[in-house]
């Protein structure tokens, strides 16, 4: 593997992520969360669902197909949010401290993923 190559990977990769956290808070349920905590998460998603776009067209300009690309890191996030939001009988405030906490470390992860494809970029 050459180094577009290996860029290439990684661009999937982030079409990836970004699919997945636009599939996993379309509709999804926020309302336990403060009117602050939903305006992240509603400026986060829809920075999400332009980086989906703007990946997609660069895969299609690489006449690259990511195919069916899933990132098992935010499988695993996704997946703790959910488990977050449907417990029952807990505080409300902890309950949205928690997912909060967690949204926080998938959104440092999508974010980390962009800088590292910025960085090597440079490199191609």
């Amino acid at each position: 593997m050459d180094k577009i190559g290996l860029f290439s990977k990684e661009l999937s990769n982030l079409y990836a992520i970004a699919k997945q956290v636009n599939h996993y808070f379309n509709g999804s349920d926020i309302s336990f969360l403060s009117d602050k905590d939903q305006a992240i998460l509603v400026d986060y998603v829809k920075f999400s669902c332009a980086n989906e776009e703007q990946v997609s067209r660069s895969l299609r300009n690489l006449e690259i197909n990511p195919g069916n690309t899933t990132d098992s890191i935010v499988q695993e996030m996704t997946e703790n949010l959910q488990e977050i939001s449907n417990q029952s009988g807990l505080n409300e405030e902890i309950k949205a401290m928690g997912y909060m906490m967690s949204l926080n470390r998938l959104i440092s992860y999508h974010a980390a993923n962009i800088h590292i494809l910025d960085y090597y970029s440079h490199e191609l």
